[in-house]
């Protein structure tokens, strides 16, 4: 009986490492794919990052080159109101009556 036992705490022994084998391969694959998702992950979120603040240069550059400064502005705004001054002289000597009042 003993040399029975002896032989099936070798199988037994023998079938536990190469399920404890089995496992560690499962395992190692598994934690390989989700390390390789990660880093892809990664890779992408940097992407868009990137992406983003390229955008957003460009749209500050814009805007730094599109915006007047605070004289412009004015000047600006006297000029559109003595246009619409003129306009509105115009209209009232062609029509003969004031604007507003009917």
């Amino acid at each position: 009986m003993s040399d029975r036992t002896d032989y099936s705490l070798k199988i037994g022994s023998l079938l536990l490492k190469y399920v404890s084998a089995l496992l560690g391969l499962v395992a190692a694959y598994f934690l390989t794919i989700q390390s390789l998702r990660l880093d892809l992950a990664v890779k992408a979120d940097d992407a868009t990052v990137d992406m983003l603040d390229k955008k957003l240069t460009n749209i500050e550059v814009i805007i730094k080159e599109g915006m007047l400064s605070r004289d412009q502005f004015y000047t600006f705004s006297s000029r559109v109101e003595s246009r619409l001054a003129r306009i509105e002289s115009l209209l009232e000597q062609k029509t003969g009556e004031k604007l507003g009042e009917n």
